[in-house]
């Protein structure tokens, strides 16, 4: 009997001298800024609801109530380390945290990915955070909508460069100003983030700019409109997952003069078979 007490102590010493060295560490991440104890609240039950809303598809919102998916957030916030600025990029999600099925707690925007110079990409009216890419990992890849498509990137901004191109070499207008507009490019707004977008402007001549607003001024302006993908098998339907040979990307890109008030329209189709082969014609084809 005396050996099991001895025995329940010393893991009783043991379970405490971890609890203890995890707190010392705990503190010493805290004062060097490299955690936080902001989110307290969230591990003492006062959130009942986490609301994530696509900033750029109004339709995109999604509801968490499950206990363990908002302490796993805590976990992930907690981690979060507070800097004195957010990033100049436009949000991606809002993030609200809800008290009751009512009450908004606290609200936040959130930046996908890590901003350059290190601002804050997640923040509310007064607190910026630099937050690991565990809630892209851990929270968002758990609602399958919202993961971005296979090569979706590559592919979007190629063909909008491709699409250019033959604007100029058809029209000759080489030296006008181009604003490509993705605004309303609604069946891949959720797929859109502003760190690709910063990177994406960043690639571009000096006389094309992507759009802020849709009717911010240019000379030429050219909207994109994905009109669907097509997978083997799925007539009808939209599918972004599963390339496969007969993959097929499709949108009408139009481009408006405002002087002349000319528009000229391409349909783009691209197709998937070891990489992505890119058409862009001025007349619509049979298959599009």
């Amino acid at each position: 009997m005396r050996k099991k007490s001895l025995l329940l102590i010393g893991i009783f010493v043991i379970i405490a001298s971890l609890l203890s060295s995890c707190n010392q560490i705990d503190s010493a991440k805290v004062k060097l800024g490299l955690k936080n104890k902001d989110f307290q609240y969230i591990k003492q039950g006062k959130v009942k609801k986490v609301v994530i809303q696509n900033s750029r598809d109004s339709g995109y919102k999604f509801v968490v109530t499950n206990p363990v998916a908002i302490s796993e957030l805590y976990d992930i916030l907690s981690d979060a380390k507070p800097v004195n600025s957010k990033t100049s990029l436009d949000p991606d999600y809002i993030f609200s945290l809800y008290e009751d099925s009512n009450k908004v707690y606290q609200q936040f925007d959130y930046v996908v990915g890590l901003d350059k110079k290190d601002g804050g990409n997640l923040y509310s009216k007064d607190k910026y955070y630099i937050v690991p890419n565990r809630i892209d990992n851990d929270i968002l890849n758990n609602f399958q909508d919202l993961r971005t498509p296979k090569d979706f990137n590559k592919l979007y901004y190629t063909f909008i460069n491709q699409c250019i191109d033959k604007y100029r070499a058809d029209t000759k207008n080489n030296n006008k100003s181009i604003g490509i507009n993705i605004n309303d490019d609604v069946e891949v707004a959720k797929y859109i983030f502003s760190s690709d977008l910063d990177d994406f402007q960043k690639s571009l001549p000096s006389n094309v700019k992507l759009l802020k607003n849709s009717n911010d001024a240019c000379d030429v302006k050219e909207t994109i409109t994905t009109t669907g993908y097509k997978a083997a098998g799925y007539a009808d339907e939209y599918r972004y997952n599963n390339i496969s040979y007969d993959s097929i990307y499709k949108s009408i890109v139009d481009f408006y003069d405002n002087t002349t008030k000319e528009t000229k329209e391409y349909y783009v189709i691209a197709r998937y078979k070891n990489g992505w082969n890119i058409n862009i014609s001025d007349k619509k084809s049979s298959d599009f």
